[in-house]
């Protein structure tokens, strides 16, 4: 299913109070039928309906963390039943997830399940457009060509260009009523975004780029903490999170998500959060072990990634990268959140079977691997 060639870019809008444009998109779009992927609450919250006043709309509400495959059906045959031109996604990541997929996957629960698993193609020829409104910063799915779904405990990944929104409206302003906590776990989930792209076995010089600026703002705001976080703060994690989430539309993530997917389904943590854990002993590991001349991260690159994070070695860049999640207020350990050594075996066969970690810039020998994470525990 995966055509990363095709690299047609989101429209993006940023900046407090964008999301009142949202008419005006409608107007340009020419919508007639609006279906607003959303849960109830985020509807309250953002005034959507005022938004929304001069166009025939409905509401999927049944939206889930984490998306399961029966969850997106049902928003399927809510496309079906209503017929919209326009889907309009307004929440985190999970819930744009679930607005990219709605369009696309067919509206029974084993048709859509082969076409996750890469059994059959994705049929719809036009699918309905699509804008996305964040109310969290840093998933990144506002820009990217790919949604997370799960089935049962296995995550699929719908990857291709017709998944990919037409408009992204970011408005940092509607982040401000995120709770500390899962402001601190989206910026990490950027964060991870940013380390992966950069390191990723498909990173290309804009990648790279982009990489690098997102990581440069990130890091200053984990180390600032999520107590009080500042309307400018608020603005500059948004920007950075569309900086991370473009680059991993460039060039998809690698074994930090591999790795956290089953974290997540497993022993119930939070995404960022899980990417975060495995990125402290999985940078001390791939970094040293990066070779520059087979490598296309340089070995320029690796010492500024080293700065960035606070490390002078590459020794030191697992525990460099876990002050940043004590700052940020987060456990450091994989044992803090249920993880024992009992289950390391299969979370590694498990993360081993997903593409993600087909993407990482070393091997993931099993010995090595399961070493560095019982350190962790």
């Amino acid at each position: 299913m995966t055509d990363v060639d095709d690299q047609r870019r989101v429209e993006v809008i940023e900046g407090a109070g964008v999301a009142a444009k949202l008419p005006a998109v409608l107007r340009k779009m020419r919508a007639q039928r609006v279906l607003v992927v959303a849960t109830r609450n985020a509807v309250h919250r953002t005034g959507a309906p005022g938004w929304l006043a001069r166009h025939a709309h409905d509401y999927f509400y049944d939206v889930a963390p984490n998306p399961q495959a029966a969850d997106v059906v049902r928003g399927a045959r809510a496309v079906l039943r209503y017929k919209p031109d326009v889907v309009i996604g307004v929440g985190g990541g999970s819930t744009l997830d679930t607005a990219k997929a709605v369009r696309l996957l067919p509206p029974t629960k084993d048709e859509a399940e082969r076409v996750l698993r890469g059994d059959e193609p994705i049929r719809v020829a036009r699918p309905p457009r699509l804008v996305v409104i964040p109310t969290t910063a840093g998933p990144g799915s506002e820009v990217t060509a790919f949604a997370t779904i799960y089935v049962g405990t296995r995550k699929y990944s719908l990857d291709h260009p017709t998944v990919k929104a037409d408009v992204a409206l970011i408005d940092p302003a509607l982040t401000h009523s995120c709770p500390p906590t899962l402001t601190a776990h989206c910026a990490l989930d950027a964060t991870a975004h940013a380390i992966e792209s950069w390191w990723s076995l498909r990173s290309s010089a804009p990648s790279r780029d982009l990489a690098r600026s997102a990581l440069a703002r990130l890091v200053p705001i984990l180390q600032k903490g999520f107590r009080d976080t500042s309307s400018q703060q608020r603005e500059l994690l948004s920007n950075a999170a569309v900086m991370a989430g473009q680059a991993i539309d460039l060039t998809r993530t690698t074994a930090a998500h591999a790795f956290a997917y089953p974290t997540t389904a497993r022993f119930g943590v939070p995404h960022g959060l899980a990417c975060a854990l495995h990125l402290v002993w999985l940078l001390p590991l791939t970094l040293s072990q990066l070779e520059p001349s087979s490598s296309r991260m340089a070995a320029d690159d690796i010492g500024h990634m080293l700065r960035l994070l606070g490390a002078r070695t590459t020794a030191e860049s697992g525990a460099a990268f876990a002050r940043l999640l004590r700052l940020a207020g987060c456990p450091t350990r994989l044992g803090e959140v249920g993880v024992r050594a009992s289950d390391l075996e299969l979370m590694f066969d498990d993360a081993l079977s997903n593409s993600r970690a087909q993407n990482h810039p070393i091997a993931l020998r099993k010995d090595s691997v399961l070493e560095s994470m019982r350190s962790r525990l």
